[in-house]
């Protein structure tokens, strides 16, 4: 064979495998799972929502994971609601779509309990790493069967072809026939497993996401579920959690000290004047430097926030409270200015009482505002820590402990009526002694 012989066969050689890699290409590639996946992680790189939406049924994978979100979120979550209504399914994807159109997550200008819940599950963070794998659902009753993907038969298909045209190589009969069983099985598969490998950095490590795709009425593949996605979230809530929960308490623990020493503060200046704002601005100065040295978590940025917001709150319930002050006391002076004796040919000062009584209303309603914002803000608070410090409670809790443990003799002095006759009577019908109607006039203590 001469140089320009072999040349020309090279090129026919090489014009050939083209061709058939493009048959290979539009006849069988571009019906595979593989296909779908790389079209939908092209789609999300280059913003094509349509495209996406081609391949990913979008509403019903947000709602059908959604559902399974709901059995691991505990009822108390300040999330759960939204979750329970489906409207968290509906943030979510609104957020995602978002994300594929611009590319980027769009920033956030405030932390609310659901974009907090995102962040617990990873739902900005996760990143693609590999397709591991791919294959065929087995049919009923063989699910432990995992068979050969629908792509790798039409690799092993093509490949035989070019043996057999390019190479000259004859398949015998048993290959062409399992060939064509592969062929008929491709065309009859309606759902496969993809295996997507993800990493997700609070997660410390990669995990195996299973997708599974359903065969559309044009031969494309549509993603609709993750089968494994409860797994996935629930091992993300419990890392999360774990962080998150030593951040909660800690909080709860600083908050709780701050409320006692503000409780006692408020016992001992009850009309809340320039020395209780003075020392209550100090109070809350150090409890906010402590919590500012915390490190807040992935799960802590809803808490963190409710922190600042209590911050500004208590600073703007103190400017409320001195300008009340502020204005009582002018007024104070005016109303004593207006009293003094003047020397004659000079004015008197003017003191109009509905004209100060206004003014105290207006300061007041805007302390009102105030205290309306602080007490919402603790209640979100609460609602994630728990009860701060409720008084009632530990005195409720207290007085009990303490009737349980009181012993007859004890009993017996207090109450001298009924005392030495109720040595095994319920200590629930022991009169109570925070009920300040049924404690005896002497008591025994005092002779």
């Amino acid at each position: 064979m001469t140089v320009k012989k072999a040349v020309i066969i090279g090129l026919l050689l090489e014009i050939l495998i083209g061709c058939l890699a493009g048959v290979f290409y539009f006849k069988f590639y571009i019906y595979t799972p593989t296909y779908s996946i790389r079209a939908m992680q092209k789609a999300m790189q280059s913003g094509d929502v349509e495209e996406l939406k081609n391949r990913v049924d979008l509403d019903g994978l947000f709602k059908l994971n959604n559902g399974k979100l709901a059995q691991l979120v505990d009822k108390n979550d300040p999330a759960y609601g939204k979750i329970a209504d489906g409207s968290f399914a509906s943030y979510c994807q609104e957020d995602f779509l978002n994300y594929v159109q611009n590319g980027k997550w769009q920033d956030r200008e405030k932390i609310t309990p659901e974009s907090a819940l995102e962040d617990r599950i990873g739902f900005r963070s996760v990143s693609f790493r590999s397709l591991d794998y791919i294959y065929r659902d087995p049919p009923p009753g063989q699910e432990n069967v995992k068979e050969q993907s629908i792509t790798d038969k039409m690799l092993s298909m093509g490949i035989s072809l070019l043996n057999k045209y390019v190479l000259g190589h004859e398949r015998d009969e048993e290959n062409v026939h399992e060939e064509t069983k592969a062929a008929q099985e491709a065309a009859t598969d309606t759902i496969v497993t993809a295996g997507v490998r993800v990493y997700e950095p609070n997660l410390g490590d990669t995990f195996v996401l299973k997708l599974k795709l359903r065969r559309q009425e044009d031969g494309s593949w549509k993603l609709y579920d993750i089968e494994n996605y409860q797994e996935y979230a629930e091992l993300l809530l419990k890392q999360n959690d774990r962080d998150f929960i030593r951040y909660k308490e800690k909080v709860r623990s600083i908050l709780t000290s701050t409320q006692e020493k503000l409780d006692e503060l408020r016992e001992a200046h009850p009309e809340r004047d320039m020395d209780w704002m003075i020392e209550a601005r100090k109070i809350m100065k150090e409890s906010d430097q402590q919590l500012e040295e915390l490190k807040v978590p992935v799960a802590g940025g809803y808490l963190n926030q409710l922190i600042k917001e209590r911050k500004d709150l208590f600073y703007e319930l103190m400017d409320s409270y001195y300008d009340l002050a502020s204005q009582t006391q002018d007024m104070n002076t005016a109303k004593e200015k207006a009293k003094e004796p003047v020397p004659k040919k000079q004015r008197r000062p003017v003191y109009n009482e509905a004209v100060w009584n206004g003014r105290l209303a207006k300061s007041k309603e805007k302390i009102n505002e105030a205290q309306k914002k602080w007490a919402d803000n603790k209640a979100k608070l609460e609602a994630v820590v728990g009860p701060v410090i409720d008084r009632a409670a530990v005195a409720q809790t207290t007085a009990k402990s303490l009737r349980n443990k009181d012993d007859a003799l004890v009993r017996a002095a207090n109450y001298p009526v009924g005392g030495s006759q109720n040595n095994g009577a319920d200590v629930d019908s022991i009169p109570s002694l925070l009920d300040s109607d049924k404690v005896p006039t002497v008591s025994a203590y005092k002779g």
